[in-house]
């Protein structure tokens, strides 16, 4: 987690503390690659039709909330669509591996010229147009130009294949349920990048209002340093130290605003939302915060992932071409049915027809056979290596978020203390100020320390809220922390079964 710190020390460390305010924010908000955009697009924009789709217009302000930025995201997202493409393309393959099992139609139309002798003869016989005449010498040796038209129908039935068919059938269904896992993963990463962007919004409001309290308890340092100067009871120098410090302030201000733009910009790439409103949250907007100890959930249980089931798939498959590649040195058997229907002068004429059936059986084998074989069962050593690194690794990663959503929690509470402290510390220094008791560096320091401990605290909320999501997405709904958002736990049903 990447923390936002504001130091001690006004004037030098608040430029390096916004700068590290911008790289936080920025981390929490997700870079998807942007839809390339559509030329000449006339459609006339309705105002506020589709804002509504990620939160209520009031005024002149979209409030969006998270549950709605999560939905339109898995609604609008062009990144899922293309995953879910992808799924259907995979799909359509496993539906034409039934090839190998199923006949195959083809209807042909040839056309044929030659005076080559036995040629020209040939088309008369297959027209049933030979007569006493085409026997003469002369008319056989040399017959002229003779034109043929052939219209076939052809049936094609495999018989057997040598197990290609069977193999590759289950193989390109494996390949299937991989990628049906794939897309909801992907939905699950989009439901991530939904809790990230929407805690990258909030952060920056929140950094915004904790900078627009800094301005204004500034300022009313400088009206104090200014009354105090005019009564002779501070120096001129206390008055410049307040004034330049005010600056400071309203120049991160300046810049937390800014980043506030930004990360409703990115709201509006991942939910594919085109407003022209700015984007706020609500304040009250749910928190989720815990305040009893977690108990450890010792070994994370992650087998139901998506990611780590597509894995498991893809091992199948590839385990199922070992088969198909075997079946190529195999006999294959298939069996011919054809119509074909003759004519002279016009093409899908009908002047004569004839049928033929055949069944044909071939075998072959080379060292080309042999290397696909042993390339096959490379592949699939290697996916099911992958499988088993990938299924071990997911349990470092859900244990990894749970030990950083514990942190952040426990980190919550002791930044809440940090800001009482603060708070009381800053008006004891200020009356203390008021009174002469104490100078302006001090009342400075004090109220950096102060807005330091405001900092930690709206970091470590973020953190911990966005933790939860973490840990929900590293264990694909697994966790018993319940769901940031309210929403149901992500179901792990068969993506082949709920086609």
């Amino acid at each position: 987690m990447n923390r936002i710190i504001i130091t001690e020390t006004p004037p030098i460390v608040l430029a390096i503390v916004m700068a590290i305010i911008a790289f936080a924010i920025i981390l929490a908000i997700p870079f998807l690659p942007a839809a390339p955009a559509i030329a000449g697009t006339s459609e006339p924009v309705v105002a506020h039709t589709r804002d509504t789709r990620i939160g209520i217009v009031r005024g002149d302000t979209l409030f969006v909330t998270r549950a709605k930025v999560i939905a339109a995201a898995l609604e609008g997202n062009e990144m899922l669509a293309a995953s879910g493409a992808m799924k259907d393309a995979a799909n359509a393959e496993a539906l034409g591996a039934w090839r190998g099992f199923l006949p195959q139609v083809q209807l042909s139309e040839f056309f044929l010229r030659s005076d080559d002798a036995l040629s020209s003869f040939g088309f008369k016989l297959q027209n049933r147009s030979v007569t006493q005449m085409d026997f003469h010498p002369d008319l056989l040796n040399n017959p002229g130009q003779t034109d043929n038209f052939i219209t076939r129908l052809q049936l094609l039935q495999p018989i057997f294949n040598g197990g290609m068919g069977y193999y590759g059938k289950q193989a390109a269904d494996a390949a299937g349920r991989a990628a049906a896992y794939k897309h909801q993963r992907a939905a699950e990463s989009i439901r991530f990048h939904g809790h990230q962007a929407y805690e990258g919004l909030k952060l920056a409001l929140t950094f915004t209002r904790v900078m627009e309290t800094a301005v204004a308890s500034a300022e009313g340092h400088v009206r104090q340093a200014q009354s105090m100067v005019d009564n002779e009871m501070a120096t001129e120098a206390d008055l410049l130290q307040a004034k330049v410090y005010l600056s400071g302030l309203k120049q991160k201000l300046i810049e937390t605003r800014n980043y506030v733009a930004i990360a409703g910009e990115h709201i509006k790439l991942l939910t594919a939302v085109n407003s022209e409103l700015p984007l706020s949250v609500d304040a009250d907007e749910s928190e989720v915060l815990a305040n009893e100890d977690w108990a450890d959930p010792g070994p994370a249980s992650t087998t139901g992932r998506s990611d780590l089931l597509a894995r498991l798939e893809e091992a199948k498959a590839a385990g199922k071409m070992v088969g198909v590649a075997r079946g190529a040195v195999l006999p294959h058997v298939n069996l011919s049915l054809q119509r074909d229907y003759f004519d002279l002068e016009d093409p899908f004429g009908t002047n004569a027809k004839s049928w033929s059936l055949g069944v044909y059986a071939t075998m072959g084998f080379g060292v080309g056979n042999l290397g696909e074989i042993k390339k096959a069962k490379a592949q699939h050593r290697a996916a099911r290596h992958m499988a088993d690194f990938e299924s071990r690794q997911a349990g470092v990663q859900f244990r990894q978020a749970w030990l950083e959503a514990n942190a952040a929690r426990e980190m919550v509470q002791v930044a809440e203390e940090a800001v009482i402290a603060a708070r009381e510390s800053l008006r004891i220094v200020t009356n203390q100020y008021r009174e002469g008791l104490a100078g302006m560096v001090d009342l400075l320091d004090t109220q950096a320390a102060a807005t330091m401990a405001e900092g930690n605290l709206v970091q470590s909320r973020h953190d911990f809220n966005l933790g939860l999501a973490n840990l929900e997405f590293s264990g694909a709904g697994s966790s018993s922390f319940g769901s940031t958002d309210g929403s149901a736990q992500i179901s792990h049903e068969n993506p082949a079964d709920a086609e």
